[in-house]
């Protein structure tokens, strides 16, 4: 029997993972969330890896599963054959219920993954959802009852304008959701300083020909807190002219109105798109609290736009 696909999204940090494991050359298992049915922690393409250093990276249960997860993907590795395996979580006495009250069933498809294939299939989709933005991934299930399709979409693209301080709780943030950052400023002392503290893509570009350096129409979302209001108004112009969904001004209002009205047209093609101030009001003082209120409205904006 097939299923119609579902919609999901592989994670920065999986595919961080899995380059390392590949360059190492190191076996790993792609554990991957085919079907569920009532309340789950996670839904179907919900995706981990397990190394055959035992190391799990992601949660696929909330940390009731994971234990017997790493011993079968172990097995996985081993036999070099891929197993479905079947949770139900909807009774109590269930040993992997633990009496949580989860009312829910997951079927979870193990795959071993290494050098002698390549590391297919998983490269093969990285690689297909870089060219086209969507890898069509199959999973056969042993048992041979059913063939689960997916729609699998590479991470969430934000780009940061501006490397202050205030950027450092807000990558961190992106990054434990899975999205991929890419952080640009024109300071070459708030460029090198970021670059310190997180792995991610951080640019020193010249405000005037970000546009000519980097492809602002990949990104799903942009986020300008150069907090230098000269930098602000040209990143603004810049976007106007871009497909950019979601356009993050930091700062308070008057200042989004001064800029506004420096762009001229420009401002009537941010209609709708832009955001300011940026964030859900939730409460709170300094960066890492306004960062949290930035990456609200993110989430906020990516589950109701588009399916994951």
């Amino acid at each position: 029997m097939n299923h119609a696909a579902a919609y999901a999204r592989l994670p920065q940090t999986l595919i961080e993972s899995f380059t390392g494991y590949v360059e190492r050359d190191e076996l790993v298992a792609l554990l991957t969330v085919v079907s569920t049915d009532g309340s789950t922690y996670s839904k179907a393409g919900g995706q981990i890896l397990i190394g055959a250093d035992g190391q799990c990276h992601g949660l696929l249960s909330g940390g009731c599963l994971e234990q017997d997860l790493t011993e079968r993907a172990a097995a996985v590795m081993r036999s070099g054959a891929a197993e479905t395996v079947e949770y139900d979580l909807r009774s109590d006495d269930d040993v992997f219920g633990l009496g949580v009250g989860c009312e829910g069933l997951l079927r979870i498809h193990i795959q071993p993954l290494g050098p002698a294939t390549a590391y297919a299939p998983l490269s093969t989709w990285l690689e297909e959802s870089e060219k086209n933005g969507v890898a069509r991934a199959e999973f056969a299930l042993a048992d041979g009852s059913s063939t689960i399709h997916l729609n699998l979409l590479g991470p969430r693209e934000i780009l940061v304008l501006g490397a202050g301080q205030d950027a450092v709780p807000l990558v961190s943030f992106c990054r434990e959701l899975g999205w991929r950052v890419t952080v640009s400023d024109h300071r070459p002392a708030h460029v090198a300083e970021l670059r310190d503290q997180h792995d991610c893509a951080v640019l020193c570009t010249a405000v005037d020909t970000l546009g000519d350096q980097v492809e602002l129409d990949r990104f799903d979302a942009v986020i300008v807190m150069s907090h230098h209001l000269a930098s602000d108004r040209e990143y603004l112009r810049q976007l106007a002219g871009t497909s950019v969904g979601f356009v993050g001004l930091l700062g308070p209002p008057h200042r989004s109105v001064r800029l506004l009205s420096e762009i001229g047209a420009g401002a009537d093609r941010l209609a709708g798109r832009l955001r300011s101030p940026v964030g859900r009001r939730i409460g709170g003082r300094g960066p890492a609290a306004i960062a949290l209120e930035i990456v609200a409205e993110l989430q906020e904006y990516f589950s109701a736009a588009n399916p994951d």
